[in-house]
């Protein structure tokens, strides 16, 4: 999903039209919402002329769209190789997060060196962008979301990219806990995506706090990575953590894990902040992104 390729807001992509005042203004597939962004506050619209446009807005207060057309029922957006479904929540998110398209791009552009019958496990997978990338590469993939309607999502997307029969495993789970079950049963991993909350509950209503439930999570996570190569991408958007927090707990537990040096940690690490492109040059800020890619000199 491009945000500079579709450069008409009718264009079957996304699209970022404007920001400012703690808004975002956005074309998905040609339809345009007009939706919070708290990465936006402070910040002064660059185009106010074009929000009378939107085709849904979004009001916090009362937790609700107004939709000025008709929302289509089968709408959705084209993501640069793959298409996902769209609709509107009761939280104000659509069903896919147009600011992880440089992270599909790389889960698509360093899948030929995972080998061949790669597994995947995308954690907090919403309704499954990732899973999809994955899929469509050839690797099996567990799906993994505490929430069943996004799991459902996550269904009709892989039919409606011809994925319905690919492995791909659908589990309404907590994170944490399938993943340390998956350590106990001794599973790995040639790729392990996650996009924890900064808050949350699980089925059984236990509360997740990025805070402090990241860690023993990520430990599992390294635990669960195949020691012959593996690719591990952790995105996340609360203040709580920062992607230099990410990085150095990863680089305290991977050269012990995997026998290679610190320096070797260094080299096989991305990190950085995600943006949406909008006009004017101007960038509109969407959370760290740790990547990190290692391949066994013995693979």
């Amino acid at each position: 999903m491009s945000n500079t390729v579709n450069e008409r807001s009718n264009g079957p992509g996304y699209r970022l039209l404007d920001f400012g005042h703690g808004r975002k203004l956005e074309s998905f597939g040609g339809r345009i919402l007009d939706r919070p962004s708290p990465a936006a506050e402070g910040q002064r619209k660059h185009r106010p002329d074009l929000w009378a446009a939107a085709d849904s807005v979004f009001h916090v207060d009362s937790r609700d769209w107004e939709h000025r057309t008709p929302w289509p029922a089968d709408q959705r957006v084209d993501c640069d190789g793959f298409q996902m479904p769209i609709a509107p929540t009761p939280f104000g998110h659509v069903g896919v997060f147009p600011e992880q398209a440089a992270n599909w791009r790389w889960l698509r552009q360093t899948a030929a060196r995972t080998g061949g019958d790669a597994s995947g496990m995308n954690l907090f997978a919403y309704t499954g962008a990732s899973s999809i990338v994955m899929a469509a590469t050839g690797m099996k993939v567990a799906h993994v979301d505490a929430a069943k309607p996004n799991v459902t999502a996550a269904r009709a997307a892989a039919q409606l990219n011809g994925l319905a029969d690919h492995p791909i495993r659908y589990l309404v789970d907590d994170a944490a806990k399938f993943t340390a079950r998956e350590v106990r049963r001794g599973n790995r991993y040639q790729t392990i995506v996650l996009d924890p909350p900064a808050y949350g509950h699980g089925p059984s209503g236990k509360a997740w706090r990025l805070e402090r439930d990241l860690w023993p999570l990520l430990q599992d996570c390294v635990s669960l990575l195949s020691p012959n190569g593996f690719r591990l991408l952790i995105t996340g958007h609360s203040p709580q953590v920062a992607g230099e927090d990410v990085v150095d707990y990863l680089a305290s537990k991977m050269p012990k894990t995997f026998s290679f040096s610190p320096r070797r940690f260094d080299s096989i690490v991305d990190s950085g902040r995600l943006t949406l492109d909008g006009s004017g040059g101007r960038k509109l800020d969407a959370g760290f992104f740790v990547r990190v890619t290692f391949h066994s000199p013995d693979a």
